[in-house]
């Protein structure tokens, strides 16, 4: 079949627009790939006062049952003649307590410094309350310091005696009791009980 010359001019650039129409029709872009989801952080609790405490020293209590209040602490350093250390108190009051009062007071060769007296109004339960005060020992010995605590719960009142023991340098060891003289001063030698298994004629 041969073509005319006018229908072989036409399809010239028909030809020509579908080659350019296939030469720039761009591919389609590809689907873009999830973004991934964001790492799930666990959420950070914030330590409470009571956390700060738990390595604290546990007061001794007066052996009464009962106790509203539990008191713990810690001393900033080890405790030594003529240096200041301060001394960090937490009253952690028990289920019911509406406020605490309590008064610190040492003992002869140490003394204290700062206020001696702490008050807690609308405390709650299992929160530690802070007080801070100063030891100043002068001399080596084993002291404590007495914390007289009153709690009050629902209008009543009800009063704890506490003590925080310390050491201050190395106490001196009892010394071993000198062994009995004779008259002429001389040490007298115990002699070790014989057992005599023979019957007495």
């Amino acid at each position: 079949m041969k073509l005319s010359l006018r229908q072989l001019l036409l399809c010239v650039p028909m030809a020509t627009l579908a080659l350019l129409g296939a030469c720039s029709s761009e591919p389609e872009p590809a689907a873009a790939a999830p973004a991934p989801a964001p790492a799930q952080t666990k959420p950070v609790v914030a330590k409470t006062s009571e956390d700060e405490t738990k390595s604290f020293a546990k007061a001794v209590g007066d052996g009464k049952p009962g106790a509203a209040v539990t008191i713990r602490y810690e001393f900033s350093g080890k405790p030594a003649i003529g240096t200041p250390t301060e001394l960090d108190v937490a009253f952690i009051p028990s289920a019911g307590v509406d406020s605490l009062e309590a008064t610190l007071s040492g003992m002869d060769g140490i003394t204290l410094a700062g206020p001696q007296t702490a008050s807690f109004n609308s405390v709650e339960s299992g929160k530690a309350y802070r007080h801070k005060l100063s030891v100043l020992p002068d001399r080596t010995g084993v002291y404590y310091i007495t914390v007289s605590v009153n709690t009050q719960i629902a209008g009543s009142s009800l009063g704890r005696t506490f003590s925080i023991p310390f050491v201050v340098g190395q106490p001196v060891a009892q010394q071993k009791a000198a062994p009995a003289t004779d008259d002429k001063g001389e040490p007298i030698e115990s002699m070790q009980a014989e057992e005599n298994s023979e019957p007495k004629k």
